[in-house]
């Protein structure tokens, strides 16, 4: 209950400032006592600003002040029509402009309140034109980038005709100095400083002008002599409401300024619909018919003869279509046309821009529909002014055939090869001279002549280039002849020669005849640093004339150039060469040598069968804590079990010595401790003395009871690994050196040991059987 009086008395405080500011000014027209009787068209646009400032002041957002209008008995139509006011002089976007007090000094803002917003019903989907054509016209409401608004920086038309809510600005210039921006009243009236009111409703610019003129002529008696100029400008306009009816993509009632005019209005309805006329736009005025207007005369001519005016309450009727034709083809607007009862074919055609250059404009295929069926009719030209197609036509326009009457066709190695006129008795040589003649690279054996005979079957004529041009054998052309002269080049294979191997720049060469091979090497950059220039070999396809098989297909020559170009050779075509590599001009690798060495490090592999010592002596040897029992010799990150204290006594064991690029030595430090780790008591280092592996495990507090013993193991210092032996209930334990880590498991918590029947007697034979071995080995 108490958050309910909470919200009472926050309701109270914000409401309250809102009443006592309309109770305290009853100029503003929407007091909260009469909300009931108030009408929005009657008010001023003083007195819609003073109550938009009202609520501005009072914190109300925009969506709850009309809200608590409503609630306070204003009705829906009026506040909605408080709303439009409000968006049409632009409050809730900007700040309304300042008014002036009488005897302030004004400066007489001579620009007009642009804000031109309307609000547009919700849009109903139009029906999808079902053809493929467009509908002529349509698309021109469709583009977001075209602003079909009123233009508010034009001169005041004298013609416009006043109401209330218009504002004029009265200007008296000359002898006499003095403006005044003033409004109409509902009533129609002006009220001017001094002359009193004027009543200039319903009247004209012009008009309103003279009776304000014979007003203040009493006030300035220069107006009557020319001393004094008087001129009256439109400032800003008043709101009008266009109802918009029909067949439209948007219909509904608009509010905007009074500068509008029908294509303003028919532009923000959206234009006709799918089944809207472009024609037949009919404005309607005092419930009579006052103007029908054909868009087609902007849209063809960007003649303004049907942008008229409006004046409010006027209604725009969107008449269904009556007749519409198609027209295809070869013009250059193919599109959907709406045609009035007495237009002709020829209109149709000028809608459409006309034929296109390739158009035939003999003969218009229509295609109409009639009770049962379609028709097709063919309308010569002669016809086109008479003809009057029907609702629904399909107009095709042909193209002309791509054939030509009197064109042959020269091409190929000639100097103007391209296409010629047939004159009359045009044969091959007079081509060939009109052509300038063959070109030097032209195929002079064989040349031919592609005719289609008025059969239509194809014939080839072979003829020789030289026999026309010397004037023998000459030939007559006819219509669409085309003759071919060849070039050489196409007679002829790309042969091809590679160089490979250890140049600077392998590469496939075009084979030119007298090419050698130090040619190809000197094109291809040149031999590089691992080049054997003693052993360059050339293979080359042997060119076999039998129908067998033949075993063997390439031959190969091996060339010694480094004796400069005595033993240089001349290649063929399809010739492949390849420059060998040095045999033994490259680096073999490196080794790395690490741990207790004097210089540890990279070191280039001398020989073939360098082996580790000898690196190591390279690295300097050991210093005085490196233990050679314990080297480590790695291959590819795997270990190489080697005993570098070994003597030599075979060349196996040499060989097995010698390291590859890439291997690694690792000289540990000696140690003599014996680590022991893992599940027992005490983990620690024990002195080496010699003593056995059981030793250094009591040394170690002993296992733990979890200790695996038969899984223990030592890691030797070298990497290597032993473990503890098992031979039925005996353990061999691993000896110990120094430096060994002995590393004892723990036992699996899930590994259970179990003895069954089976395993106990098992256990008994094979105890036995070696009690029966041993008895027998005594005897």
């Amino acid at each position: 209950m108490r958050i309910k009086y909470i919200l009472l008395i926050v309701l109270i405080a914000i409401t309250l400032p809102v009443v006592k500011s309309y109770a305290q000014d009853a100029s503003s027209g929407l007091s909260m006592s009469n909300l009931g009787q108030v009408k929005v068209s009657q008010l001023s646009d003083e007195q819609i600003q003073q109550a938009w400032k009202k609520l501005q002041d009072s914190g109300i957002p925009e969506d709850q002040a009309y809200k608590l209008l409503q609630q306070r008995g204003l009705p829906e139509t009026e506040v909605q029509a408080f709303k439009d006011r409000v968006t049409l002089l632009g409050l809730n976007t900007s700040k309304s402009k300042a008014t002036y007090s009488k005897g302030e000094k004004k400066e007489i803002d001579y620009s007009r309140d642009t804000t031109n917003t309307v609000t547009k019903p919700t849009p109903q989907p139009a029906n999808p034109e079902p053809k493929q054509l467009n509908v002529f016209g349509a698309d021109f409401f469709n583009q977001s980038s075209i602003s079909f608004q009123p233009s508010f920086n034009v001169a005041t038309p004298k013609s416009y005709v006043l109401g209330p809510g218009d504002e004029l600005i009265v200007l008296v210039t000359g002898q006499n100095e003095s403006s005044v921006r003033t409004k109409v009243t509902p009533e129609g009236n002006l009220q001017i400083p001094y002359a009193g009111i004027v009543y200039v409703n319903g009247f004209t610019i012009e008009q309103a002008t003279n009776l304000i003129r014979a007003k203040m002529v009493k006030i300035y008696p220069g107006l009557r002599s020319g001393q004094t100029q008087l001129t009256i400008n439109l400032g800003n306009t008043r709101s009008i409401r266009i109802t918009v009816v029909g067949e439209a993509k948007t219909p509904g009632t608009y509010t905007l300024s009074s500068l509008a005019t029908l294509y303003n209005v028919l532009y923000n309805a959206g234009g006709p619909n799918a089944n809207g006329s472009l024609r037949y736009i009919e404005l309607i005025r005092n419930n009579k018919l006052y103007k029908t207007v054909d868009f087609y005369d902007f849209l063809q001519s960007g003649v303004l003869s049907g942008n008229v005016r409006l004046e409010d309450q006027d209604v725009i009727r969107i008449p269904v279509y009556r007749k519409r034709v198609a027209i295809q083809g070869e013009v250059k607007r193919p599109a959907i046309y709406e045609l009035k009862d007495n237009e002709q074919l020829d209109d149709l055609i000028k809608y459409a821009g006309g034929f296109t250059d390739v158009a035939y404009k003999g003969i218009a295929k229509i295609e109409q529909v009639n009770d049962l069926e379609r028709d097709v009719k063919d309308v010569p030209v002669s016809l086109f002014s008479n003809f009057v197609p029907h609702n629904g036509d399909i107009v095709t326009i042909g193209a002309i055939t791509n054939r030509f009457a009197n064109r042959v066709v020269l091409e190929g190695a000639v100097y103007r090869p391209g296409p010629y006129e047939l004159t009359p008795g045009l044969t091959l040589s007079a081509l060939l001279k009109l052509a300038q003649g063959l070109k030097p690279e032209a195929y002079t054996a064989k040349a031919f002549i592609k005719r289609t005979l008025p059969d239509l079957q194809r014939q080839f004529i072979s003829f020789n280039p030289l026999d026309i041009v010397n004037g023998h054998n000459d030939i007559p052309l006819m219509r669409e002849d085309s003759v071919v002269i060849q070039e050489q080049s196409i007679f002829i294979s790309n042969q091809s020669v590679t160089v490979n191997g250890h140049v600077r720049k392998p590469s496939t060469f075009v084979y030119r005849k007298g090419m050698k091979l130090t040619d190809a090497i000197a094109m291809a950059g040149g031999f590089d640093d691992q080049a054997a220039e003693h052993h360059v070999e050339v293979s080359r396809i042997i060119k076999n004339m039998q129908d067998s098989v033949a075993n063997k297909v390439v031959n190969t020559y091996t060339v010694d150039l480094s004796k400069g170009s005595s033993e240089d050779i001349e290649l063929e075509p399809m010739d492949y060469v390849y420059v060998q590599r040095l045999v033994n001009y490259r680096s073999l690798g490196n080794v790395n040598v690490q741990g207790e060495v004097l210089f540890p490090g990279d070191y280039a592999v001398q020989r073939r069968d360098e082996t580790a010592l000898e690196f190591l002596k390279r690295a300097g040897g050991l210093t005085p804590y490196g233990s050679l029992e314990n080297a480590q010799v790695f291959r590819k990150g795997v270990r190489i079990n080697l005993d570098l204290t070994k003597e030599i006594n075979n060349q196996q064991e040499k060989e097995d010595r010698v390291l590859l690029a890439g291997d690694s030595i690792f000289i540990p430090r000696s140690i003599t401790f014996v680590e022991v780790t893992g599940a027992v008591n005490n983990p620690q280092l024990i002195s080496y003395n010699g003593h056995r592996f059981k030793y250094y495990i009591n040394g170690a507090g002993g296992a733990t009871a979890h200790a695996r013993l038969k899984g223990a193991y030592i890691k030797y210092p070298n990497g290597l690994n032993k473990p503890v032996r098992h031979f039925l209930f005996f353990r061999n334990y691993p000896s110990v050196k120094p430096g060994s880590k002995i590393i004892v498991p723990e036992k699996d918590p899930e590994v259970k040991f179990k003895l069954d029947v089976g395993s106990i007697a098992g256990i008994a034979s094979a105890l036995t059987a070696v009690i029966s071995l041993i008895a027998i080995l005594k005897k």
